[in-house]
């Protein structure tokens, strides 16, 4: 039966949050952008493609923020990032230390959780990738606004989880500075249990789009689809994807999904893109 938190998706396509969720605790709490979208009449059901979990060995991360003042710049590499990050961070976020952010979802992450912390946004140092270029090189062309050439010698580190943005930390060091990579969680897919299964299939019943904010994730769909005895492709026919970047889409493509369009992840343009949908 249909609840205000968990909508018939029988009465007509809905958006499907996949976004990561920390752990079991997480999975009702909305972020700033879920509650504006409900705030305008939009039905969500989240159902995450990426588990984030602490890192399997927590120390280095931990001590590389006890020392963040020693750092000239610090990059947490996604919202999941940022959130360990300041989950693990004693203290306020230096002045001195520089943030840098791969998007506008970061940067609403982190100014939202540092507002939490009794902290000002505005007294830090934030540079932003624009949400045309939402990565690497995006930030690396913002940086490079910032201070030109003159990265030789700065001190930066990398928060992230796992492997991952190589390319960013190879030109910071390319350029002249001293990058530190540490991992501040870990991802996992979701588990393949029979509620996780159930839900999946009754999402795949009817035409719904979906928001999609990580290649990996769309990894993980697969990965979901083939557990419940589905095939991907056709699992995915009737299914929209709003990815937030070209790389994403492209992975949406390949697995199957039946429309695909790439979506910023701003409100506005998700709002917009539902009812473009709604009219079509």
């Amino acid at each position: 039966m249909a609840t205000a938190d968990r909508p018939d998706i029988r009465r007509g396509p809905v958006l499907v949050i996949t976004r990561p969720r920390r752990g079991a605790q997480d999975d009702d709490a909305d972020d700033a952008r879920e509650r504006e979208l409900r705030a305008r009449g939009i039905a969500l059901r989240p159902f995450p493609l990426i588990r984030i979990l602490p890192p399997a060995v927590p120390a280095p991360a931990a001590q590389a923020l006890m020392r963040l003042a020693d750092f000239d710049l610090a990059i947490p590499v996604s919202p999941a990032a940022v959130q360990a990050t300041l989950a693990m961070l004693q203290g306020p976020w230096p002045q001195t230390c520089a943030v840098g952010l791969l998007g506008p979802g970061s940067r609403v992450a982190f100014e939202q959780a540092l507002r939490a912390r009794g902290q000002a946004p505005e007294s830090l140092r934030i540079v932003c990738a624009p949400a045309q270029a939402a990565d690497s090189e995006g930030l690396w062309a913002a940086l490079r606004s910032l201070r030109a050439d003159a990265w030789a010698g700065a001190r930066v580190l990398i928060l992230r989880g796992g492997n991952g943005r190589d390319w960013l930390a190879e030109a910071l060091q390319a350029a002249g500075a001293e990058v530190l990579r540490v991992d501040v969680y870990r991802r996992e897919p979701p588990e393949t249990d029979p509620v996780t299964l159930e839900t999946l299939r009754e999402l795949l019943d009817s035409p719904a789009s979906w928001l999609l904010t990580a290649s990996e994730g769309v990894r993980n769909l697969q990965g979901l689809l083939r557990a419940a005895g589905m095939d991907p492709a056709a699992g995915l026919a009737n299914q929209r994807a709003l990815a937030t970047h070209a790389r994403i889409a492209e992975a949406a493509r390949q697995a199957g999904f039946g429309r695909v369009e790439i979506c910023p992840p701003q409100t506005e343009a998700i709002v917009a893109a539902l009812q473009r949908d709604a009219k079509a």
